[in-house]
């Protein structure tokens, strides 16, 4: 090696290099200006070797420059750190906001459908209500129609009752100008054949009453299946 003196070089020239905040990619792991520091090195030569206070001077330099480099690179991992820290803090952010927005479009959607059910459940009451007040109308208005007609039958019979009796009374005051025979004989013909009329009667009365009675009955028991068919309609809308 060259014993002789090469200018001493001075640690306090270094420049450390400017690093970014971050640096995509692997870390680098390559050091160009401490491997172009020891290409380049010459140390002072002694009688017995190299002179020690170069030696540790190129040491202190060269672990300055290590320092430097390590102070670099733990700037670089700070910005990366940060990087990632603000990177997650906006995707924590977005997630929140769209988590946000999904509760509330979600909310949103189950009062839309809370209030349609209970619309619904409304207007099937209302219909409820409304068919019960009509089933009781019509019931209302068959019993009073049933009952006008059977008055209307009764005094329709009435009538003839007593048109028969005073029909009967004409003749007997008729008959009473004939012979006791003759007057015998028609007042039995006359009265079999009052009978025989009132009771042909009163049977197409009973006959016609019970029609409508039947008609009557079958109505009624179409409006309570009616109604039975709407409450369960709505037991079941209500259970759901």
């Amino acid at each position: 090696m060259s014993t002789q003196e090469k200018p001493k070089e001075n640690a306090a020239e270094y420049t450390p290099l400017e690093m970014p905040d971050t640096v995509p990619g692997a870390n680098a792991t390559d050091f160009p200006e401490i491997n172009e520091f020891l290409k380049n090195m010459k140390l002072r030569g002694s009688m017995f070797g190299f002179q020690k206070e170069d030696v540790y001077e190129k040491m202190q330099k060269m672990n300055s420059m290590y320092q430097s480099r390590f102070q670099q690179l733990r700037d670089q991992l700070r910005g990366q750190l940060k990087q990632i820290r603000r990177q997650q803090q906006e995707e924590l952010a977005g997630l929140k906001e769209g988590f946000e927005k999904e509760r509330g479009e979600l909310k949103l959607s189950l009062e839309q459908k809370d209030k349609e059910y209970k619309e619904q459940l409304l207007a099937l009451k209302q219909a409820q209500a409304g068919a019960e007040s009509r089933l009781e109308q019509e019931r209302a208005e068959l019993q009073a129609r049933f009952e006008q007609e059977k008055e209307e039958w009764e005094r329709k019979l009435e009538q003839e009752r007593k048109d028969a009796q005073a029909q009967l009374e004409k003749e007997q005051n008729e008959a009473g100008r004939r012979l006791g025979e003759e007057l015998v004989r028609a007042r039995a013909q006359i009265r079999r054949e009052l009978e025989e009329e009132q009771q042909e009667e009163a049977a197409q009365r009973d006959r016609e009453l019970a029609i409508i009675k039947e008609e009557m009955d079958r109505l009624i028991e179409r409006l309570h299946m009616l109604k039975s068919k709407i409450s369960e309609a709505a037991g079941v809308e209500q259970a759901g």
